[in-house]
């Protein structure tokens, strides 16, 4: 399972930093392919991380992050994210991390703030950093 999370991740996260998009094809394809997985894995999924992302959403339309980011999100936090305050903190610091260094280097090429930056490496990143 997180061989596929890796390669997934690997696809998602290239894509959306060549085109500043995450298509639905692709998350429905992770869908499809982690819940294959999940069945061989013995169906450790987890529904109240979905709902916890899920009522974050709105917050996270406020700050302007896409709804294809979001959609990862959910996808993901409901295969990888167990619902537990330590693995809460250990996701935002994560996503903290790689963000600000997503930014940094989106400014280091010389585009500004108000353009699109990609935000699904930070997603798995962070996803990866807790599932492991």
């Amino acid at each position: 399972m997180d061989l596929a999370l890796i390669a997934f991740s690997g696809i998602v996260s290239i894509r959306d930093l060549i085109t500043q998009r995450i298509s639905n094809r692709s998350l429905l394809f992770g869908l499809f392919g982690f819940t294959i997985l999940a069945g061989f894995d013995g169906w450790s999924i987890y529904p109240k991380s979905l709902l916890l992302s899920a009522l974050a959403t709105p917050l996270f339309l406020k700050l302007r992050i896409g709804a294809g980011d979001l959609k990862l999100l959910l996808l993901l936090s409901f295969f990888f994210l167990p619902s537990t305050f330590a693995i809460l903190v250990k996701f935002l610091t994560a996503i903290a991390l790689i963000s600000t260094i997503l930014i940094l280097l989106h400014l280091s090429v010389g585009r500004s703030l108000r353009s699109n930056i990609a935000f699904a490496p930070a997603i798995c990143g962070a996803v990866i950093w807790c599932a492991s």
